[in-house]
């Protein structure tokens, strides 16, 4: 791979990306930066997932670009949201370090436009802004665009999906003809397409990957849970991994306050991010988990998008969600900067086809894993606390100090017993929390072979009713309970054939059954019950020997169609 003195920058640059530390280009920046540095400037639309270093992919050649002379602004970036308008603009100044001439003015609602107002009058040629922000400024006639020659969007999918697509029209329309546009995002959603077509002349197309698909350095993991047991195997989930760092994506506002007041009362450090935080409280939430004095982060799609930190261990998907290209954007918030990371999703029965759907649109596989034990939870701490123990390589002088005071106090200890006593300590409330906890896995569903075998000695009943009167194997069910006051468990195999079904029940109950349901009907058509041999299999296709009923007109229904050939009058 090229290093970046390979790319074409300009010295002043180079020199402020080698204080930063940056070794060599990733992907991404290796194949942008040196044709978006081409004369005349091009347009370009760059795929990318989150967190590949896209922002200097494009920051760069944009700044190679500036004309310090002037103070208008010759640039402007949009981004989706405060936060990630502000990490941009703070990337961006440190890329122009030793270009003091070049200014970075970042403009985002939440804050006093008056001070954004003032900033812009003193010149910026590089502008970072909301779209809505922005949109104020020109009806203001605070900000100019006529000067601007490079228009980046970046996340442009995630300001679609955030309903910003006037707002980009009316910003599009006040940017000079002859600007370039370059538009970044990690998925190709048709809006964006419909975006790219109508703004940009012949770009360059830059992908690195494949479109909407699921960075390789994320491993992707599946826990099937019981609906009830949701939050619980999150609780065991977040215990196995206790260095984990991670976001918790929820479905509702009301479900992030919640999930994160019940992680918090269970001694997990946690915070809710949804849309009813006040701009204050979002950003002291920022701040704590920015710092990781907050562990988890619980929060919604919406209130979690640009969301840029890096060091994220994991990501659990607490809800999944119903556009695959979704859980793209959420894993992508792992396994930044080319770290690896973990996506965890918590899926019910109910959800097993969207997991299926994920797999199939993102391209990945996920592994099933059971859910930890309690034992396994304890070991896993007992293990890490002892890890930790032995990464110490230097001890405070102050702890030194105190050793001569302390030490008498456990000199009859063996040594072991004094480690054993000090986990113990640490890990008293996860202990005391694991004492009665059960196993959290799905009972796994017997094949119909072992529920037959245990299922014992059967009587089979056959119904003269089928499925072209619409009966299904919930509505035998319910008939044999209803009318025989038997319950579901003594109910064996069910088939449902075209005219007529059949149904296994314990066999000292058959008689009972049969006599109950002599007078039933199923809407309107009697079901004439009569016995049937339990041996043969009732899966295996038509039964042996015996005479197919003849054909017959669904119940209440009208024939439909001509009369068939053959049957009416002779022509001529």
């Amino acid at each position: 791979m090229a290093s970046f003195q390979e790319l074409g920058l300009p010295e002043a640059l180079l020199k402020a990306i080698e204080g930063l530390g940056f070794a060599e280009p990733m992907p991404i920046q290796a194949e942008a930066i040196p044709r978006l540095l081409a004369e005349p400037t091009p347009d370009c639309v760059a795929l990318a997932a989150t967190g590949t270093g896209k922002t200097c992919a494009y920051g760069l050649p944009l700044l190679a670009r500036i004309d310090g002379s002037s103070p208008k602004p010759q640039a402007l970036i949009l981004a989706p949201t405060r936060e990630l308008c502000l990490q941009i603009g703070e990337e961006l100044a440190r890329f122009a370090k030793f270009l003091p001439e070049v200014h970075v003015a970042a403009c985002y609602g939440g804050a006093p436009i008056g001070q954004q107002i003032r900033r812009l009058e003193r010149g910026a040629q590089v502008v970072v802004a909301t779209p809505g922000r922005l949109c104020d400024l020109i009806r203001r006639e605070s900000i100019s665009l006529s000067d601007v020659r490079v228009c980046v969007l970046d996340e442009a999918d995630e300001m679609l999906d955030m309903g910003f697509r006037d707002e980009l029209t009316f910003i599009l329309e006040a940017t000079p003809e002859e600007a370039s546009m370059w538009l970044f995002s990690a998925t190709m959603p048709p809006e964006v397409e419909a975006i790219a077509q109508r703004y940009l002349t012949d770009p360059l197309e830059i992908t690195v990957g494949e479109r909407n698909v699921a960075q390789a350095n994320i491993a992707h993991h599946a826990y099937a849970v019981a609906e009830r047991n949701r939050y619980n195997a999150l609780r065991r989930v977040i215990d196995f991994v206790p260095e984990m760092y991670g976001l918790v994506f929820c479905r509702t506002r009301v479900d992030t306050q919640r999930l994160s007041e019940a992680l918090m009362h269970d001694g997990v450090y946690a915070e809710a991010l949804h849309g009813d935080l006040s701009q204050a409280q979002r950003d002291s939430v920022m701040r704590k988990f920015r710092e990781k004095a907050v562990r988890i982060l619980v929060a919604t799609d919406v209130a979690a998008r640009g969301l840029d930190v890096d060091d994220i261990t994991h990501v659990i998907h607490y809800h999944l969600p119903d556009d695959p290209a979704v859980y793209t954007h959420r894993s992508g918030r792992t396994a930044r900067a080319g770290k690896s990371g973990v996506s965890i999703v918590l899926f019910t029965p109910r959800d097993a086809g969207k997991l299926r759907l994920i797999e199939r649109i993102c391209g990945l596989r996920f592994e099933r894993r059971a859910i930890p034990t309690a034992d396994e939870v304890r070991q896993k701490h007992v293990f890490w606390m002892a890890e930790q123990i032995h990464g110490v390589t230097e001890v405070s002088p102050a702890i030194r100090e105190l050793l001569p005071a302390v030490t008498p106090m456990v000199a009859g200890l063996p040594p072991e017993e004094v480690l054993a006593r000090m986990l113990q300590l640490r890990l008293s409330s996860l202990i005391e929390a694991y004492e009665d906890a059960q196993d959290l896995n799905p009972a796994e569903k017997p094949s119909r072979a072992e529920r037959n075998a245990a299922f014992g000695e059967r009587q089979r009943i056959m119904l003269h009713v089928g499925r072209l009167d619409g009966l299904r194997e919930g509505a035998v069910v319910r008939l044999a309970c209803e009318h025989a006051g038997i319950t579901a468990q003594d109910i064996g195999a069910i088939a449902i054939k075209r005219e007529f079904a059949f149904f296994d029940v314990r066999a000292e109950l058959g008689r009972r059954v049969l006599s109950a349901l002599k007078d039933a009907d199923f809407d309107g058509r009697p079901l004439n019950p009569a016995l049937a041999d339990p041996s043969e299999d009732l899966h295996s296709g038509p039964r042996k020997g015996r005479k197919p009923f003849g054909k017959r007109k669904p119940f209440g229904k009208k024939p439909f169609g001509k009369k068939p050939f053959g049957k009416g009058k002779p022509r001529g």
